[in-house]
């Protein structure tokens, strides 16, 4: 299988780009696959809770980062923190423009501080207020209930008088996940679909038999493809079908916009050529940009490239379409 028609493959990698992606090669992929796959007496589960915590610990460093003339508001609704972030100048009401971005971190390990420089740079570059969630993760909940937060943080937006007319849905690898998720789980709970969704690496299918037979399972520089069964055995819900869950199995007829961001040479683009083509087939709006030579997630993991900076710039300007474009007469609701 090959990029969908109509899928933009960007151009010649720069030099720093290529330097990342040959020393993940070597000094990424090969540790994250033995921490996971080797015998140990810590069961898999154990180690992501491990590894969680590490993570989560030197985010805090972010913060440390100056933010100057950024204001941050923090908010609560049930059980989930949500971070709304104004770059300086930002007046505009919720209401005449929003982001909505969930974090990457494969269900275990990313926050509000791993992820903060993207979001302070989505809201710069947009001057838009964007909010951060601050779903639950393994080993707290499984993915089942980081869905249900998600769907309850852009619940609290629709319920501060926000138009899903006026909310673009985003984020990178599991938050991708919870981009697309949450649009299809909201809509089975009565809520209209916002403008846009934009995924940056996103998993689209917890199971990953397809993935299998792609051509980048084996020549995924970052390990993802040892990596996600065994992430996913531990963090779905026991009682729970995987498939339920996978955004590439749900009814895609009614979802907004999308723009989807891979690394050509990553296993995930299986799961991305997969989700455009059936929202192509479904009459939906789909644009893909395949970059060579990348890592995965690479905007929010190098956002000192070159490309991750055009990433950030066409993410810009397709929640300014997205926005423009929209009415309330757009919105697709049930129920």
């Amino acid at each position: 299988m090959g990029l969908p028609t109509g899928a933009l493959s960007t151009g010649r990698p720069s030099r720093r780009a290529r330097i990342c992606y040959s020393a993940a090669r070597v000094l990424v992929e090969p540790p994250i696959r033995r921490y996971l796959t080797s015998e140990r007496d810590k069961p898999v589960s154990d180690r992501l809770s491990f590894l969680g915590r590490g993570v989560r610990n030197l985010s805090r460093l972010q913060r440390v980062r100056p933010f100057r003339g950024f204001r941050f508001d923090r908010h609560t609704t049930g059980a989930v923190t949500v971070e709304t972030v104004r770059a300086p100048g930002c007046v505009a009401p919720m209401s005449d423009g929003v982001v909505l971005y969930f974090h990457g971190g494969g269900f275990f390990c990313g926050n509000l501080d791993s992820h903060l420089h993207v979001v302070a740079r989505i809201a710069r570059l947009t001057n838009l207020p964007v909010v951060h969630v601050d779903y639950r993760q393994h080993p707290e909940v499984a993915i089942d209930m980081s869905i249900q937060d998600c769907v309850d943080a852009y619940r609290w937006l629709l319920e501060e008088g926000v138009s899903p007319t006026r909310v673009v849905v985003a984020g990178d690898s599991a938050g991708g996940f919870l981009a697309f998720a949450t649009l299809i789980a909201g809509q089975r709970n009565g809520l209209a679909v916002p403008a846009g969704v934009i995924g940056i690496s996103p998993l689209l299918e917890l199971d990953s038999l397809a993935r299998k037979s792609h051509e980048n399972f084996r020549r995924d520089p970052f390990g993802v493809a040892s990596a996600l069964p065994l992430i996913v055995e531990c963090v779905h819900p026991a009682q729970a079908d995987v498939d339920d869950l996978s955004p590439l199995n749900a009814d895609l007829k009614t979802l907004p916009p999308a723009l989807i961001i891979v690394a050509e040479s990553e296993v995930l683009r299986c799961d991305v050529e997969r989700m455009c083509e059936g929202l192509t087939a479904a009459g939906r709006q789909c644009t893909v940009q395949s970059w060579p030579h990348q890592l995965h997630a690479f905007p929010a993991l190098l956002p000192f490239l070159p490309e991750s900076r055009a990433v950030f710039e066409s993410m810009t300007t397709f929640i300014e379409t997205c926005l423009a474009n929209s009415s309330p007469s757009s919105s697709m609701g049930v129920g």
